[in-house]
């Protein structure tokens, strides 16, 4: 009988020894899962945070291109108004240059005509100027919005 309250003693102690241990290791693996769970939402919150960024990236990108197409088109229309301020300046020298009268002149027909050519490229060079203007207004807000 005592060897057999002993043995059920030794018994009860191992026993209780495995419960800690099962406690411990249960403890340790619910620990593990927070743990596992707490690295997912960061991958996730780092996952979105990097599908954020190269969207921004993609957005920024096609701003730069809108911003290059603008510049281009500024080169365009200042190279075209260039071109149109040189030709009205030498019609201008030109009209100049024909000898006047005291009386009111009957124009020659090529008078004339270079007249109409000097209203008409005005009339050309400020409706360019005032596109050219609005170009310039529509690069500069995409460069102030993709610097912002």
């Amino acid at each position: 009988a005592a060897a057999l309250t002993q043995r059920l003693q030794e018994l009860e102690r191992r026993h209780e020894k495995t419960c800690e241990e099962v406690f411990r290791v249960q403890r340790q693996a619910l620990f593990m899962k927070s743990e596992r769970q707490a690295a997912e939402d960061r991958l996730g919150a780092a996952q979105k945070q990097l599908e954020q960024a190269q969207e921004e990236t993609r957005r920024l990108r096609e701003l730069h291109g809108h911003a290059e197409d603008a510049a281009r088109l500024v080169r365009d229309r200042d190279r075209k108004i260039t071109e149109l301020s040189k030709e009205v300046f030498r019609l201008k020298e030109a009209l100049n240059a024909l000898p006047e009268s005291g009386a009111p002149p009957q124009s020659p027909p090529n008078t004339a005509a270079l007249e109409a050519r000097i209203q008409a490229l005005e009339e050309k060079l400020e409706e360019t100027e005032t596109r050219h203007s609005k170009v310039v207004t529509l690069y500069r807000s995409h460069l102030l919005y993709a610097v912002q």
